[in-house]
């Protein structure tokens, strides 16, 4: 289950309660974490010191946001793409926990984050693959 980060809690509460304008990402962004990255999203996304061809993923590939996600059910959306990550180029295997979803492919906005639903260590040479449905968002 994924958690809303301060910065997106904000956007709407002033959206919905103020009036206040927000303008949607263009598109959306996963990174991974080996850590909570927490709400602010200043924590323990991969670096590329560690991972020197790690970037993270648009969520379309190149296409239309509106087919990066599945249509929501009862507030939860998922994943409608598979992402396919670059060959992992660090010397230590490396633990990813989390994924978080950004409003830029760098720097930017983290929107929300969650755990995977298991943690999973990478060698030098493998391939992080996230499957399509298998990120999940929710809005409670």
């Amino acid at each position: 289950m994924s958690a809303a980060s301060n910065y997106l809690e904000t956007q709407l509460f002033n959206l919905i309660f103020r009036g206040v304008a927000f303008t949607p990402p263009a598109k959306t962004w996963i990174a991974l974490h080996t850590g909570d990255p927490t709400e602010t999203g200043s924590a323990a996304e991969i670096a590329t010191a560690t991972w020197p061809s790690y970037q993270r993923q648009d969520a379309a590939k190149g296409g239309a946001q509106a087919d990066a996600w599945t249509v929501p059910s009862d507030g939860t959306g998922k994943n409608a793409l598979q992402l396919l990550y670059a060959m992992y180029d660090g010397a230590a295997p490396l633990t990813v926990t989390h994924f978080s979803v950004w409003d830029a492919q760098t720097g930017g906005n983290m929107l929300v984050y969650a755990p995977l639903a298991s943690a999973r260590t990478i060698n030098n040479g493998d391939v992080f693959v996230v499957d399509a449905q298998k990120l999940t968002g929710q809005v409670l």
